[in-house]
């Protein structure tokens, strides 16, 4: 079930950034996105992160909340406990470049129950078809650098 669960997981990534994906002709867009996010470790549960992604986009800038966990290991535990999950507030600004979008992301936020706090930096790149966008973006996280295959859904 846990390998169902990753590989589910890895399909519907993202946690990055929005897409430009507007079919409706108007300038305000909103998206939801899930994710999971890996680093270059031996250890996939512990330098691994989860996380929802909500926002609006109007033009090429976005803005977005993520919630999430900082790591997979002890997920549904009986030791699990809230400050291992997060928030964070992102921006993102977007660029056509032919058939893609490049994106560029900065987020802020926190551990809940904790007074630890963290950046995010990065850059990504997408195709979007109809009310979907299909990419992979590479980010600066918490201090450790993270490759995020995307799914994100624009409405």
């Amino acid at each position: 079930m846990k390998q169902l669960f990753t590989m589910l997981a890895l399909f519907v990534a993202t946690i990055s950034f929005s897409q430009t994906s507007d079919t409706t002709n108007t300038p305000l867009v909103g998206y939801i996105s899930a994710g999971l996010s890996m680093s270059n470790t031996t250890d996939f549960r512990t330098s691994s992160y989860t996380g929802v992604e909500t926002g609006i986009m109007y033009g090429n800038l976005g803005a977005g909340v993520v919630f999430g966990r900082g790591s997979l290991s002890g997920l549904g535990r009986s030791t699990d406990n809230i400050g291992q999950y997060f928030y964070e507030v992102k921006t993102s600004a977007s660029v056509p470049i032919g058939n893609l979008t490049g994106t560029a992301i900065f987020g802020y936020g926190g551990y809940f129950n904790s007074a630890r706090n963290f950046i995010e930096y990065g850059v990504g790149m997408s195709y979007s078809f109809d009310h979907f966008g299909y990419g992979v973006t590479v980010s600066n996280w918490d201090g450790i650098t993270y490759i995020t295959p995307c799914v994100s859904y624009c409405f």
